[in-house]
């Protein structure tokens, strides 16, 4: 019996240790197809620390090297095949460039309720009246989460609004007023951010 006591107190135990240390980095980015604005935001919860890294993208990418540029010329040439263009966006993706600045929250900030939630969502809800919306030049958002100790897995939305996607529109809003309040010079505002 007291066998039968002590491993259930230690799984107890070791199930609340687990849950407390969940540690989990999301990274939001957003883009605007008609302004071609693009923004991020990184959250990446450990223990007990947890920073916010802003990201806002430059006018000017960085130039690919010549060796980046030939196989840029050679993957043109296939548009058409899936396998091609994803190459040819992992290419574009290195020679971005970005300002970025960074916050780090209290382990109790409301943010981290929000960010708790969006974590552990593994389909993004959608309202009924969101399916039947046409939109034109909206915003995509791509939402990646990682796990410590699980695979990384993305989810997408076209035009987040707190009435279509809650949770997605209240991590953003929340992120961008936190951002907006605690910094005296932000890199991110309002027309940055196509809004949010």
């Amino acid at each position: 019996m007291k066998i039968l006591l002590l491993f259930l107190l230690t799984l107890t135990a070791l199930r609340s240790y687990s849950q407390t240390t969940d540690n989990y980095q999301i990274e939001i980015t957003s883009k605007a197809s008609a302004s071609h604005s693009e923004f991020k935001i990184h959250l990446s919860k450990k223990g007990n620390t947890t920073k916010v890294v802003y990201f806002k993208r430059k006018q000017e990418d960085l130039k690919p090297t010549q060796q980046d540029s030939l196989e840029i010329q050679e993957l043109v040439k296939n548009l058409n095949d899936f396998e091609t263009r994803k190459q040819l966006t992992q290419i574009f993706e290195k020679y971005k460039s970005y300002e970025k600045d960074s916050l780090v929250i209290s382990s109790n900030h409301p943010l981290l309720r929000i960010s708790d939630a969006l974590s552990k969502e593994k389909t993004l809800k959608v309202n009924d009246t969101d399916k039947n919306r046409i939109i034109i030049d909206g915003t995509s958002a791509r939402i990646k989460v990682q796990h410590e100790n699980g695979p990384a897995y993305e989810l997408y939305a076209v035009s987040p609004r707190h009435d279509t996607h809650p949770l997605l529109y209240q991590f953003i809003s929340s992120a961008l007023a936190l951002y907006r309040s605690n910094v005296e010079k932000p890199i991110l505002n309002k027309n940055d951010t196509q809004g949010y």
